[in-house]
């Protein structure tokens, strides 16, 4: 078994959505703890980093360099829409020292309730944005005017701040060769957007993967270069 860290940096407000909203205030949220603290649920980091994984493969192909395939994307990710499941398996991505700050919030909002809430934590890793769409209506016998917001079309949502830095682990059920390994820090590399949103200047981000018992980043673009020197 092998293991990685996978690390997140919102370079932009980002919206990676609940699917709920927060009451009557708030259409779309994003996700949080018991406590107010934001996190990436696993399942959305493995389905962003294997889309991200098939366009390096595309890249590949369309380039004619035999470095990674489709099976190699199988092999990780496992087949869509089959029970098999691939090597890789992944963790929510947290902030730094969550376990820890999660501790002393929880012992904040014991203590001192009409300061500490998780509202109150919320707040400081979040904003809200508000968007309404615009009527474009070019029928002139039409009541509702050209370039006025529509009727009830206000939507709210809360994003995550700029700035802030996740990172979680992805372990593989094999030690992976250093070609596969190679394959995994491209596909991260190339993931730049996540959640939703991203035509409205949202969800750009950083992400790098991490092996301390291995060489450092870098190098993998080096043993890109000489398998392509090499033919």
């Amino acid at each position: 078994m092998a293991v990685f860290t996978f690390n997140l940096e919102l370079l932009s407000d980002t919206l990676i959505g609940s699917g709920e909203g927060w009451g009557a205030t708030i259409d779309t949220d994003i996700v949080f703890d018991d406590f107010g603290l934001p996190y990436i649920p696993a399942r959305r980091v493995k389905g962003c980093l294997r889309e991200s994984t098939l366009e390096v493969v595309e890249m590949f192909e369309q380039s004619k360099i035999d470095f990674a395939s489709r099976d190699d994307l199988d092999t990780l990710f496992g087949k869509t829409g089959q029970n098999e499941a691939g090597a890789l398996s992944f963790s929510n991505c947290y902030m730094g020292n969550y376990s820890l700050n999660k501790q002393w919030i929880e012992w904040l909002i014991v203590e001192y309730p009409d300061i500490f809430s998780k509202d109150a934590v919320l707040d400081t890793f979040t904003s809200i944005r508000q968007q309404t769409a615009i009527n474009k209506n070019e029928d002139p016998n039409s009541s509702a005017k050209k370039g006025i917001a529509e009727k009830a079309s206000l939507r709210t949502s809360r994003v995550l701040d700029k700035g802030i830095e996740f990172s979680g682990s992805i372990e593989s059920s094999f030690e992976l060769e250093n070609r596969l390994f190679d394959f995994l820090v491209f596909a991260a590399r190339n993931l730049r957007y996540m959640g939703t949103n991203r035509n409205r200047g949202l969800g750009s981000v950083l992400c790098t993967l991490t092996d301390e018992s291995r060489y450092a980043c870098d190098e993998s673009l080096k043993n890109l270069e000489l398998k392509v020197m090499e033919g």
